[in-house]
């Protein structure tokens, strides 16, 4: 194992501090392990702020995307907890929105953004996954940006707020909220790119096999690990939630992670179950697939999602009958290409690989969240400040995870468990600049075509 040698990772090693309410950041939050544990027990991040101004948008057509932005911003800085906290993360994205670090805040970085090409009228929408948020996007977008594509991003309803806005939503309001995006850029735009991560990629997926709407404009698909089925029993049981009194939540962590919720409402699983189930009945039922060409990038050892569930869907979609454009359907695939079998021959099949960089060797394999996010990412990356220790919260393998110069990176499986107790669960991509070069590549050839 290699350690960390950069001021940020030699921070995780020293022992417990406490960090002054004064100087209290989206950083030097992570450090604290008593003061993680502390929050989690009082759920300050986990809940609304007192007298929080409830933000509402009504979805409608006639709304442009920049009214809708400017709804998500005052919604984020009126709901969640930590929105004013200062967090000096600088990425792409905020580069191009001209921002100066030292000023920004976790609201800044969690609400959705619009990337203009000026006079570009090729543009790609990208939907989070559940329980994120649009920071999740900002290494891709920036690359999609840089190959001359205006970027778009959703917020799903229930998101970048506190965990408790998943307590009471419905996946309807995801798929209305979704429906609207949608909507609006293909009526923005000519050529439009759609792209989603977990259970943003079911949303798009079921949205597009719901419409009538002619897909003339949609030149390609991208799925990053898409929700297809629950790894866990816990999402189905999970419908039964209303039975349970006073029992909301699955895990209640300290929520931390200025970009993800740590806490997990029960409901929140019930709803991803009931989209992905409706996702896998109108794929079973469809009498036609819309005619659009699939990338996905996924993970054999996945925690979240059924990996064998995501590739039988795939097959289905890519043998429809009146599909013309499945030569273009391609997986890039971190497991064994053995595990692909039952995809045809003609699925196009891409094997990551991780040699030469400093950190090839401290992986164990790749998890569900780690396939949007680079390397260099200063907050989910190689020498990020955060790190997802949230399968072993509450034990005494929680601090070594935190805190140890030698961690551990991979998927929580058990079998990984088992043999590395204080294991942090992957959140960067070993192959992000592959991987680009593949979407590179996709694009292209769909251009081409067109």
């Amino acid at each position: 194992m290699r350690t960390f040698t950069t001021l940020t990772t030699i921070v995780f090693t020293l022992s417990v501090f406490t960090v002054s309410a004064n100087t209290i950041n989206c950083i030097n939050l992570n450090h604290d392990v008593s003061r993680i544990e502390s929050l989690a027990d009082n759920g300050q991040y986990r809940n609304y702020p007192k007298n929080a101004e409830q933000v509402t948008f009504s979805y409608q057509s006639s709304q442009s995307y920049e009214e809708y932005l400017d709804f998500a911003r005052r919604k984020v800085a009126a709901e969640n907890p930590k929105a004013r906290l200062n967090c000096p993360i600088a990425t792409g994205v905020t580069n191009l929105q001209n921002k100066v670090p030292a000023e920004l805040t976790v609201a800044d970085l969690v609400t959705p953004f619009e990337l203009n090409v000026p006079k570009s009228k090729r543009a790609v929408l990208l939907v989070h996954g559940l329980t994120d948020s649009p920071y999740h996007f900002h290494d891709l977008a920036t690359f999609f940006h840089n190959q001359g594509l205006t970027v778009r991003t959703l917020l799903l309803p229930g998101h970048s707020t506190a965990a408790e806005a998943l307590v009471d939503i419905s996946f309807k309001e995801w798929q209305q909220a979704t429906h609207y995006a949608i909507e609006k850029t293909l009526e923005d735009f000519d050529q439009v790119y759609l792209g989603g991560f977990s259970t943003g990629g079911a949303l798009i997926l079921d949205n597009l096999l719901s419409t009538t709407r002619d897909l003339a404009k949609v030149n390609g698909i991208i799925l990053w690990a898409p929700a297809s089925q629950a790894k866990s029993t816990v999402a189905w049981a999970a419908q039964y939630v209303d039975w349970l009194p006073f029992v909301d939540y699955t895990h209640k962590g300290a929520d931390i992670d200025f970009a993800k919720y740590e806490s997990f409402p029960l409901n929140a699983g019930a709803q991803v179950h009931e989209l992905m189930t409706g996702l896998s009945d109108k794929v079973n039922r469809a009498s036609t697939i819309p005619d659009v060409p699939v990338l996905t990038i996924t993970t054999e050892h996945d925690s979240t999602i059924e990996t064998n569930a995501t590739i039988k869907l795939l097959r289905r979609w890519h043998k429809a009958k009146n599909r013309t454009t499945q030569h273009r359907d391609a997986i890039f695939y971190f497991g064994s290409l053995a595990s692909l079998s039952t995809l045809p021959d003609s699925f196009r099949r891409i094997q990551p690989n991780c040699r030469d960089a400093e950190y090839c060797e401290d992986i164990l394999n790749v998890a569900h969240t780690a396939v949007l996010n680079a390397p260099s990412n200063q907050h989910y990356g190689w020498q990020g400040h955060y790190r997802n220790c949230e399968a072993v919260f509450g034990s005494d393998h929680y601090k070594t995870c935190k805190t140890t110069n030698k961690p551990i990176l991979g998927e929580t499986t058990s079998e990984n468990m088992e043999s590395h107790p204080h294991l942090q669960r992957l959140t960067f991509n070993p192959s992000f600049e592959q991987m680009t070069k593949v979407l590179t590549k996709f694009v292209q050839e769909v251009q081409q075509s067109l």
